[in-house]
């Protein structure tokens, strides 16, 4: 029906369910000897939440809607990824949202980003062909690497009927990805303005995914090339070696300073994205203490780097407990004023004990306020969604917090404030064992005196943080020079070397915790 490389149109069909995946991890949990914690009970208990937090509203297909995973949004519509498609709604009333548009496509986990009328999902599980009715590949597919995994491209101008326009095909498909817009780009034959978005696809191997994809293959990321006029044209245009990692997690660019940080699994790179099409090693943390470097976020200030540690791949975790005197699943806070220097600061783990396996920082992105303070927000799984002041990256300190408990279990995969508001999509409430329902879109409201004069935004691709207006000059930090990009290139060999792992890159159990 179609190849395994390149673009071609198709239609939204049918659905795939990762039970798969689910089998895998519960076998992994079960090796570890995790005791799997209580899920969700329906109406076992009230929601737990700060007396500043509340729950404004809430979304969740009349109850059908299953495995929620990344947001993105642009002026009043917010799109969500979910493990079988996604879902356009409209959120000029938080209080309210309200469906718009939805396309069923098989695959997952269909992490999203948006830019003006085109939608891109990731799916990062092998399927037989690259179109939305695909059903899974076969074991041979899947072996010989003649299965189809990548980056799809949606035509969103219809919201009410979202349309498959275009695929790329990359080798480990696309687990997550991050959108750099390159608009003042221009064509190297002709010189005339040829407006592009690039997607930093990223992936690692889920263990034995065949010859295209493993541990000694997959040490890189795709750099996809989409011109803004012709999207059919879609392609990979680059493979930048990011090893000795294996592969990527999460990668978030902060283009004031032409920075990127890259949680790579094992270790966190930062990157000199300068020429975003060549992306150069700065630097690289390694931290004893975080068993999956997953996601990253960048102070508005440009001087700190968060990290976020999914222990066990949140599934075979062992759950959030602050009476230990290891932090677990937490998040770290680097000073990167010196971005060829990272120093470590501090960590934050909630203050609240949570009986659940699920319970591991996961998605976040820096509030825009219009002072000095630094404050994000983050989901927590079964933690729940958390905002923490980090000005001081030594001592961070929550703010708030809010736990959906009533009714269906809230499991926030991704908490992101936009313009007054914090949405938190939600996964299933329950992966092992699983519970087969969703919360679905929880809307949250925080009064706090640090957040009450935020800057309004016209859109958030929440791994892409774009530069503020209306700042002095340097107020976001300054990209490094082009001596010291050189220095970096000509000290490739040493600076991947240095803290280099004594023995195998992954972390343990990470091959098949797809979350």
């Amino acid at each position: 029906m179609s190849t395994a490389k390149g673009v071609r149109t198709g239609q939204p069909d049918a659905e795939a369910k990762p039970e798969m995946k689910r089998l895998l991890i519960l076998l992994v949990a079960l090796a570890l000897g995790l005791t799997l914690g209580p899920t969700a009970v329906a109406g076992a208990a009230a929601d737990e939440h700060s007396d500043n937090m509340s729950l404004v509203g809430r979304w969740d297909d009349n109850g059908t809607y299953r495995e929620g995973s990344d947001l993105a949004f642009w002026g009043n519509t917010a799109v969500l990824g979910r493990y079988n498609g996604m879902e356009l709604l409209d959120i000029s009333r938080p209080d309210n949202p309200r469906h718009v548009g939805k396309l069923k496509c098989n695959g997952n986990q269909n992490d999203v980003t948006i830019w003006g009328t085109l939608a891109f999902i990731s799916v990062d599980s092998p399927m037989s062909h690259d179109g939305c009715d695909s059903p899974a590949a076969t074991p041979v597919e899947y072996a010989t690497g003649t299965a189809w995994e990548g980056i799809r491209i949606i035509d969103v101008s219809k919201p009410s009927s979202p349309e498959q326009i275009a695929t790329v095909y990359n080798d480990c498909g696309s687990h997550t990805h991050t959108i750099i817009p390159d608009l003042q780009h221009r064509d190297r034959f002709t010189g005339q303005p040829d407006p592009r978005v690039l997607l930093y696809s990223h992936s690692y191997p889920l263990g034995g995914q065949g010859v295209r994809c493993n541990a000694a293959t997959q040490r890189k990321i795709a750099v996809v090339e989409v011109p803004l006029n012709r999207p059919t044209e879609a392609r990979v245009i680059n493979t930048p070696d990011v090893s000795p990692a294996v592969g990527c997690h999460d990668i978030t660019i902060f283009l004031p300073r032409k920075l990127a940080g890259a949680a790579c699994i094992s270790e966190s790179q930062i990157w000199d994205i300068s020429d975003p099409v060549n992306p150069v090693i700065l630097s690289r943390i390694r931290n004893p203490a975080m068993q999956i470097h997953h996601s990253s976020a960048f102070s508005w200030d440009g001087d700190v780097l968060v990290l976020g540690d999914e222990k066990g791949g949140a599934a075979a975790a062992s759950g959030c407990n602050t009476s230990g005197s290891a932090p677990t699943g937490a998040m770290w806070f680097y000073d990167i004023s010196d971005p060829l220097r990272p120093q470590e600061k501090g960590y934050f783990v909630p203050p609240q004990n949570e009986v659940s396996t699920m319970c591991t920082a996961h998605n976040f992105n820096v509030i825009p306020v219009r002072s000095d303070k630094r404050i994000l927000t983050t989901s927590w799984y079964h933690g729940g969604t958390h905002v923490i002041d980090f000005t001081d990256p030594s001592n961070p300190k929550q703010l708030g917090y809010y736990k959906t408990k009533d009714g269906v279990r809230g499991t926030p995969w991704s908490s992101y404030w936009y313009n007054g508001h914090i949405y938190a999509n939600n996964f299933d409430a329950g992966y092992v064992p699983p519970v087969p329902e969703s919360r679905g879109l929880d809307v949250f409201r925080i009064d706090h005196p640090d957040l009450t004069n935020v800057r309004t935004l016209t859109r958030l691709n929440p791994q892409l943080q774009e530069p503020l207006t209306g700042l002095a000059p340097r107020a976001q930090g300054t990209p490094i020079t082009a001596a010291q990009r050189q220095q970096a290139i000509a000290r490739q060999a040493e600076i991947r070397a240095e803290a280099a792992p004594a023995g195998a890159d992954l972390p343990t159990p990470f091959c098949v915790l797809q979350v």
